[in-house]
């Protein structure tokens, strides 16, 4: 009776200890970072900053999806007009490799996005989407915990482009 009880014991332990382990591989992931945007046309080079958010689900171990909404949080001036992004968002595949615990990813997809200028009390916005593509690397810290920089660009029609670099930190669930 005893070695009955022992064993179920073991075998409970290795189930909570199995589904702790899994716990963290659902495939559901998302990162918060910050965004060094560029603006570019014809005149100069527009630099505002916006908060950008990515939910994530791993289709495969090499194949995920992933939503993207970013919203400004710096704006910048130039010439007297201040710029700003008051929103963006995105719909991309993720290609990714893994390597122990570094991960390299190219992302293609399609996002839109609105910007705002402003001068001397007066403003327009306009928002318009494309064909958006990036690249980038996570280290993994742990199994749940990891840190994020990728290149993207976001718009290019035109002859307006619209790119930037991301800093973030993720977690998966």
């Amino acid at each position: 009776m005893t070695k009955i009880s022992i064993l179920t014991a073991a075998l409970l332990l290795a189930a909570g200890a199995a589904h702790a382990q899994t716990a963290a591989t659902s495939g559901l992931y998302g990162d918060v970072g910050y965004t060094f945007l560029n603006l570019k046309s014809d005149g100069p080079t527009v630099k505002p900053g916006a908060l950008r958010g990515i939910v994530g689900w791993d289709l495969h171990p090499n194949v995920a999806i992933e939503a993207m909404l970013a919203t400004g949080v710096k704006d910048d001036t130039v010439d007297g007009v201040k710029f700003k992004v008051t929103r963006s968002y995105g719909l991309f595949v993720t290609p990714k490799y893994s390597f122990d615990q570094f991960e390299v990813f190219g992302r293609i997809g399609y996002a839109n996005s609105k910007i705002k200028g402003s001068s001397q009390g007066l403003s327009a916005s306009d928002s318009d989407g494309s064909f958006a593509w990036g690249l980038g690397g996570r280290y993994n810290f742990s199994k749940t915990v990891y840190g994020g920089l990728d290149y993207m660009q976001y718009y290019k029609k035109d002859g307006v482009k619209v790119d930037g670099v991301n800093l973030n930190v993720g977690y998966r669930f």
